[in-house]
Formats: C-alpha cells, structure tokens, sequence
C-alpha cells in the first residue's frame, strides 16, 4: 500500500459501540462481575451509602504490538414504546488498530466486517455481525490522511490560525512526541469540546507512529511508506452533536460509516470560521433555492434546457408525483434567478455547432476552456 492509496479518503479512525446485552452471549463472566461502591465521609470517616454496580472495563492489552481492547457492561436510557428505559449494553471500544495491516484504511463500511471478526476473536462476548453493525456509538473520531513535509506542515499551522475567527482556541504541542495543532483548548480539548467548538486536532501520524505507536507501526506497517503523513482528525462527541451536524436521523454505527464523512469533517471545521451572514430573498423556501443553484450551475457548464427539463420529467416515479415535478420545473424557471440568457446563447450555440457537424464534446471543452481563460488573464496593468 502506498500513501497515494489512502490520502484525503475519509474513515472512523475510533470510538465506542453499544449492543444490548440481550442481544450477546457473555463468554467471560468477568463482563458481569458486580463491584460494591461504599461512599464514606472523609471527615467522620462514617460510611453513608453502598451500591453495587457493574461497568468496569475488562481490557486486553499486547504490549508486544502495542494494541488493546476494551469491553464492558453497563446501563444505557433506552426508548421502548416512546418511555425511556434503563437497559443492559455491551459496549466496545473500537480503534482503527484493531484492523493491523490495514490500520490505514480506517474502519468504514468495507473494514467493518474485518474489524468485528477481531472483536469476536477475544471471545468476551458474542453477537451477530447484524446487530454489531446496527449498534449505538458514541464519541467517536473520524479522520482523513494527508501529505506534507514537515516546513509544509509549520506553514499550514499557522495559517489555520491566522484564518480562523478565535486564533486563542487553536494550540500548538510541540514536544519531541507531538507537533500537532489542537483545539478547543491547550488542556483537555477533547473534554471542553462542544457542538459548536468541537475538538480537531492536525497531528504528524509519521512522527506518531516513530514515537507513540512504534511497536504498533514496526509490527503491522513495515511495508507502508507513511513518510510525511499529517492526519486530520475531529470528534463526534455525542446526539446533541449530531443534531447540530445535522445526522439526528443517524441512529447507528452502520448509518454513520454510510454518510459523507468527508462533509462531516468540512462541517466541524468551518465551525471554527466566521459564518457569512443569511440573506433573504424574496419568498424563495430553500429547497427551491437548490434547486435554482443546480439549475444555474447546469446552464453554466452548457446542459441545455432539454436535459434540464428531462431531470423533472421521470418515469420512476408515480404518475401524480410526475405531474409535481414538472409543475415544479415550470414554476422554477419562470423566476428571474435562473440565468435564462445564458440558457438561450447555449441553445444558439449548440444548435449552430450541430448544424455545422461539430462534435458535441468540443464543445464543452470550448466552454472549460473560456472560462480558465477568464480566470487566468492578468488585469490592464499587470505584466
């Protein structure tokens, strides 16, 4: 595997899963161990109250390839019939390392199957791959890869927080083992993280796995070159957060590992950027605003109006929603947004290119190449 194969391609690098316990089979009985919790006054020394309770993580840790696992017991709120309920989970903490080799390619809906059959191998407990990729998550990272030199690196550092709208959230460590940059805080910035200022840490993953992870890397990573590798990593910290992203409809582990992760971490991101200012427009709802987005960029790149109008004229749906849709389309482009002369010289231009015999394809790349033209001619005065 090279660097090339797993740059700016998105994954779940780590986070925790929950199955209900009535779904598993307890193989080690130490998962349902109950520990007895005696709260005592430090002043009096008198004991005042006693629990038992359950929850202790069980963890499996190889200090040889320097991988652990961690698996435990408690009670997690449950929804049944619309009340909430106190119910059983097995919850896992799940980490990218648990995929060895392919540690690159992070855990995502192709890795997934991979990374149960190692949860299963530990024989702590046993589920069905189903119900492992239906399960509940929380906090969890996803992250992306990226090439940069080590100068490439310092330059972006500082960049980002000449960029970004509050630079005192942004920290740099710059220790022998880490010379990442951090925010929301220089202490515990995945603990003072919230939906709106969410953790995002830029970290050297060469230099982590040199320094942190080095018998993780000399065990499993010898045939990668991850030279110059910088991660981009940001946290989903919990519902309320997913909420504000914008995923409150993403219930499971398996949902999640099918959204546009990329888009995700653009989104925690720009949380950090100052937001441009809503303006109103008329009485246009925001979907018809898309849609006249969409339309617009379509006459831009030459789609004529034919094609356009075939978007809005299905056969795959039923016949009344057909009828909307092209009810739709003809309010649509009856509004003074849509580029309606652009749309008109492209038809004019098409229509004379055919008639001449000129391939259709030129033609597009005729329109690329106006408007790299446009782009890149200097203004009067420059030389």
């Amino acid at each position: 595997m090279i660097k090339e194969d797993f740059v700016y391609i998105p994954k779940v690098d780590s986070g925790k899963i929950s199955i209900q316990l009535s779904k598993c089979e307890i193989i080690h009985e130490m998962l349902n161990d109950l520990m007895n919790v005696t709260y005592t006054s430090i002043s009096t020394g008198e004991v005042y109250d006693e629990e038992k309770i359950s929850g202790k993580p069980f963890t499996l840790e190889n200090k040889k390839d320097g991988t652990y696992a961690r698996v435990w017991v408690e009670p997690q709120m449950n929804y049944v019939n619309g009340k909430a309920v106190s119910e059983m989970f097995v919850s896992i903490l799940i980490n990218s390392k648990h995929l060895h080799k392919n540690y690159f390619k992070g855990i995502t809906k192709n890795t997934l199957f991979d990374l149960y059959t190692y949860i299963m191998s530990l024989n702590l407990f046993k589920c069905s791959y189903n119900d492992f990729q239906y399960s509940r998550f929380n906090d969890v990272d996803i992250c992306f890869d990226f090439i940069a030199t080590k100068t490439n690196f310092d330059v972006l550092k500082r960049n980002i927080k000449l960029s970004v709208k509050d630079e005192k959230k942004w920290h740099t460590k710059t220790s022998k083992s880490n010379t990442g940059l951090y925010a929301p805080s220089a202490r515990a910035p995945r603990a003072q993280a919230n939906p709106s200022n969410p953790y995002i840490k830029f970290y050297d993953k060469q230099l982590d796995l040199e320094v942190r992870s080095k018998n993780f890397a000399d065990t499993y990573l010898n045939e990668i070159d991850y030279r110059d590798l910088i991660r981009y990593e940001c946290t989903i910290k919990s519902r309320k957060h997913l909420k504000r992203l914008g995923l409150e409809n993403v219930k499971t582990f398996w949902e999640l590992l099918d959204c546009d992760l990329s888009v995700i971490c653009g989104q925690m991101f720009r949380e950090y950027f100052h937001k441009p200012k809503i303006i109103k427009i008329g009485n246009i709802k925001p979907m018809e605003k898309v849609i006249i987005d969409f339309i617009n960029l379509c006459i831009a790149q030459g789609v004529p109006r034919y094609e356009i109008f075939k978007i809005f004229d299905r056969d795959d749906v039923s016949r009344q929603s057909k009828s909307d849709l092209i009810k739709k389309y003809h309010g649509i482009m009856q509004r003074d947004e849509i580029n309606k002369e652009e749309l008109q010289s492209n038809e004019i231009t098409k229509n004379l290119f055919q008639y001449l015999g000129v391939d259709m394809k030129q033609l597009q790349i005729d329109f690329n190449k106006e408007k790299d033209k446009k782009t890149s001619t200097p203004k009067k005065g420059n030389t």
